[in-house]
């Protein structure tokens, strides 16, 4: 019975219920780190049995990035079927002004691309923002372990039968899991572990190009890259033309700061050679309509609430488990504790110390 989950898990990823799991992790990913445990209990199970945080949630130091991974436990058999990687999306409600500066650079520092570490040779290229951030994942840890200490223990672990590994995000996070699934398919190898890696994404912007792309779909035989149709985001970095005219149906034009700032990224790569495409394969578009907002034609609230992952979530027939777009912004008071707690570090966004240790082990 077990296997069959497990198997349901790794072949039926792209139907409803396990979408739905998948972004309600998304979106407790968004909560109050010190929240986010006891989330799990609402998240939906994916039969007789519950979720629970086995490791995190972990922020690197200017609250830039967090990761955690919830597993799903089944109640019958006691032993875990899933293993999720949750990546948290661009969260701009951090209370720390550098690591709001920190996700912007990952977000648009696109014109430039590098190698995969781990890839020797060979046409693959992937921005250097998301390298970047990549990097600051392979730094987290929890209680001094790392997060690839923790999988490669977890998984190698006879006790727990060989779960499923999932990785998932929205926004951001959606892009930097087509990253950090490669980057862990490598990890456990050198672990001689063969775990099936299904990587989850929503709303992700493109990680890279073509060759990228193509290298991502010949890796991951399944998976799923969900996206709203009317959904800005996943338009870049390989469909920038779509975004100026994508809410022209609702009727609201874009502004014309938008299409300067589509023309100027355009123009920025083309200088540079940088070019991107999503990955061809296991695409779950999602119908989107347009949202009612405050105030008449206003394009940018109209592309917020694409984005969100409540409206997401309506898409997929889920229940919303916590919405980014309605939380209360920090206290004074709790944004001087955590800014006074993040320190400025100049990285070496050559070397990448953290991913080249995690290579190295």
């Amino acid at each position: 019975m077990i296997d069959d989950l497990r198997q349901a898990a790794l072949q039926g990823s792209a139907s409803a219920p396990f979408l739905i799991s998948y972004l309600q992790l998304c979106q407790a990913s968004y909560a109050d780190p010190a929240d986010i445990p006891g989330l799990m209990s609402r998240v939906q199970p994916l039969g007789q049995g519950s979720w629970s945080c086995g490791w995190g949630p972990a922020v690197d130091e200017d609250d830039a990035n967090l990761a955690y991974v919830a597993v799903y436990t089944d109640a019958p058999t006691g032993l875990p079927v899933v293993a999720a990687v949750v990546i948290r999306g661009t969260d701009v409600d951090i209370g720390d002004t550098w690591g709001i500066v920190k996700q912007a650079f990952e977000d648009l520092y696109v014109p430039w691309q590098s190698r995969l570490p781990w890839m020797i040779g060979g046409n693959v290229r992937v921005a250097d923002g998301t390298l970047d951030a990549l990097d600051t994942i392979a730094g987290l840890t929890f209680n001094g372990t790392p997060l690839t200490d923790y999988l490669t223990g977890y998984l190698a672990d006879p006790a727990n039968r060989n779960p499923l590994l999932a990785v998932t995000g929205h926004s951001l996070g959606g892009c930097l899991t087509t990253v950090v699934a490669p980057w862990l398919s490598t990890i456990l190898a050198a672990a001689q572990l063969t775990t099936p890696i299904v990587p989850v994404t929503f709303a992700a912007p493109s990680a890279g190009n073509a060759a990228f792309s193509a290298y991502f779909a010949e890796t991951f035989g399944y998976g799923v890259r969900a996206y709203n149709s009317l959904d800005i985001v996943p338009m870049a970095w390989a469909g920038l033309d779509g975004i100026p005219t994508a809410y022209d149906g609702c009727p609201i034009a874009a502004p014309d700061a938008v299409r300067l700032g589509v023309d100027m990224f355009k123009a920025a790569m083309d200088a540079t050679g940088a070019a991107y495409a999503q990955p061809a394969t296991n695409q779950m578009p999602l119908g989107g309509s347009c949202q009612p907002t405050r105030k008449p034609d206003d394009w940018y609230e109209e592309a917020l609430l694409q984005h969100a992952t409540a409206t997401y979530m309506t898409l997929l027939g889920g229940t919303t488990l916590f919405d980014e777009t309605g939380r209360a912004a920090p206290t004074a008071a709790a944004a001087l504790a955590r800014r006074s707690r993040a320190r400025y570090r100049r990285a070496d966004t050559l070397q990448r110390p953290h991913l080249a240790r995690s290579l190295m082990r």
